[in-house]
C-alpha cells in the first residue's frame, strides 16, 4: 500500500517537474519570437487579416488591438542572448508572415467581389431610374 503512494508522489513530482520545464520553455520561446526582427511584420500581417474579417477598418477592437501591440513591443534593452537567430525559427517566421498575406488576399477576394457586384447592381439601378420618363 505504501509503494502505491509513494510511487504517485513521485509521479506527481516528476509532472510538476516537467510542466516547469515547458512552462520556462515556452517563456524562452515567446521571448525569441518576440524578439525576432519579423515580429513586427507578423503583428501587421495579423492585424490586417482582422481587419479584412471585421469588414471595417475603424472598428474600436481593431484599433484598440493595434495600440495594445504597439504598446507590447520589447524594449530596445530586451535580453539579446534571447533574440531568435535560429534558421528554423527564421523559416517559421517567413512561413506564418507569407501564410497570413496569402490569407488576407484570399479573404479579399469574396469581399471585393461582392463590392463590385453591388455597384454594378446600384449603376443599373441608377440607369433604370434615369432612364425611365417621370409618371
Amino acid at each position: 500500500m505504501e509503494v502505491k503512494k509513494d510511487e504517485n508522489s513521485f509521479l506527481e513530482n516528476m509532472k510538476q517537474d516537467i510542466d516547469q520545464i515547458t512552462k520556462e520553455e515556452t517563456e524562452i520561446l515567446k521571448k525569441r519570437i518576440s524578439s525576432h526582427p519579423l515580429y513586427e511584420f507578423l503583428l501587421q500581417s495579423h492585424l490586417s487579416c482582422l481587419k479584412v474579417c471585421s469588414g471595417d477598418f475603424d472598428l474600436p477592437e481593431i484599433m484598440s488591438m493595434a495600440d495594445y501591440l504597439d504598446l507590447t513591443k520589447l524594449s530596445p534593452n530586451s535580453d539579446s542572448s534571447l533574440e531568435a537567430t535560429s534558421s528554423e525559427l527564421d523559416e517559421f517566421m517567413e512561413a506564418y508572415c507569407s501564410t497570413l498575406g496569402e490569407l488576407k488576399v484570399a479573404m479579399e477576394k469574396p469581399l471585393i467581389e461582392a463590392h463590385r457586384f453591388v455597384d454594378e447592381v446600384h449603376t443599373q439601378l441608377n440607369d433604370i431610374v434615369l432612364s425611365s420618363p417621370p409618371p
